[in-house]
């Protein structure tokens, strides 16, 4: 996964608080409301209809009120500011509900053949079991209507065992059924779990990343992504997260490689920070490490085209590496590091030059022959930058290599500091 955030515990309850709403207050009213029915249906010629009617409308009134509650919680998104109070609302309803067909069954228990009964039974049972597809997200809202229902039930047959000749085997069948149906119930409710946290998480992805521009999210989600993939921390930077010299040796050969087949540019940006050493002893080392990466920062946001690296070489010294670029597409990038890194601000009072944080780079861009080595080109960005340190730092200087040239010189220096 390229990006996750850790989703608040009261964050999850909110969203499986509204999961539950959303499916309980249509779907659990009609399993309910079913169940109802078909007692309803099964005794109205077993027990008096007076009393039938009653019953039925007790427990219509029962789930309209528990109906009503939810939808309220749900227009309103209690489950937001109140989650607490919501699943507390939803553990008792779910009791309630238990509760009365218990009482139920405990009451027609005394009027009932024992065919009707082993029926009524029925009903209850797979009330009970359909119940799970719409309750178990919050599972403790599924467990207390399970076991305020199938459990006391089969503590009343075990009690009157031998009342009627099925007592016995239907205690231990709704036991075993409760058992059973807890333990699939956790199962479901990891399954919503993992589901609403998902959810969540690709909601906070794109909150998170709403504002950035597109290359900058993209460079953002392949840093992710090669952290990840790294198997040898030799080859990042613990402090910046950038490349090290050893983890940019490959990408040197590759680009270097494609250069040479292809005949395209290849370029080289050496980058120093001014007067660091005189930096860390006037603000200290942690200032000074969290001016690395603010300078590494500036270095991501500008190499986020395919095959850019940017490189932490050691100490306060950084390098970018820019296929396809010619001497003027790498001095006008550059000029980006030159303008980023003194618009951060960064106050420098003991520099001799400036009283901002400011860098020096040496720059180097050429067609590489088949006889033109890293080494070489390294090189000549290093003695460019010596160049620009020469010229009084905050400069940058444009290297005179050519490929197969005997000699080099500093080259041609822009925007110094005086």
């Amino acid at each position: 996964m390229l990006y996750q955030r850790k989703i608040a515990r009261a964050e999850v309850l909110a969203a499986k608080l509204e999961f539950q709403l959303q499916q309980g207050r249509y779907a659990l009213v009609s399993v309910q409301a079913m169940g109802i029915v078909a007692t309803t249906l099964l005794l109205w010629f077993q027990m008096p209809r007076s009393a039938m009617l009653g019953w039925a409308m007790a427990m219509l009134v029962l789930l309209l009120v528990r109906s009503i509650r939810m939808s309220r919680a749900l227009t309103k998104e209690r489950y937001h500011a109140h989650a607490v109070s919501v699943f507390w609302e939803l553990l008792l309803g779910a009791m309630w509900s238990g509760a009365a067909w218990s009482i139920s069954v405990y009451w027609l228990n005394l009027y009932l053949s024992n065919q009707a009964f082993d029926l009524l039974l029925l009903v209850v049972t797979v009330v009970s079991v359909a119940t799970i597809a719409v309750t178990s997200v919050v599972r403790e809202v599924y467990l207390a209507q399970l076991f305020t229902t199938l459990i006391p039930i089969a503590s009343l047959l075990a009690w009157e065992y031998e009342a009627r000749p099925s007592n016995l085997v239907m205690a231990v069948l709704l036991t075993g059924l409760a058992l059973l149906m807890a333990l699939v119930s956790g199962w479901m409710s990891r399954s919503f779990g993992q589901m609403v946290e998902s959810r969540l998480e690709h909601k906070a992805m794109t909150e998170d990343f709403a504002g950035l521009s597109e290359s900058l999210r993209l460079r953002n989600i392949q840093l992710q992504e090669a952290r990840k993939q790294l198997t040898d921390i030799a080859n990042v930077d613990a402090l910046t997260g950038l490349r090290n010299r050893r983890g940019a040796n490959r990408a040197f050969e590759t680009e270097m490689s494609r250069a040479k087949r292809a005949g395209t540019s290849l370029a080289f940006i050496m980058i120093d920070v001014d007067y660091f050493k005189l930096y860390n002893d006037t603000y200290g080392h942690p200032a000074g490490d969290e001016v690395l990466q603010r300078v590494a920062e500036v270095l991501l946001a500008i190499t986020a085209r395919a095959g850019e690296v940017a490189v932490r070489m050691g100490g306060e010294e950084f390098l970018l590496l820019l296929p396809g670029s010619t001497e003027g597409d790498a001095v006008s990038t550059a000029e980006q590091v030159k303008q980023r890194v003194e618009a951060l601000k960064k106050p420098h009072e003991s520099s001799p030059n400036d009283t901002i944080l400011t860098v020096s780079q040496g720059v180097v861009a050429v067609v590489p022959d088949m006889h033109t080595s890293i080494r070489d080109l390294l090189e000549a960005a290093d003695r460019a930058l010596y160049a620009s340190k020469e010229q009084g730092r905050n400069t940058i200087t444009l290297s005179t290599y050519q490929p197969m040239s005997i000699t080099t010189s500093g080259g041609t220096t822009f925007g110094s500091t005086a």
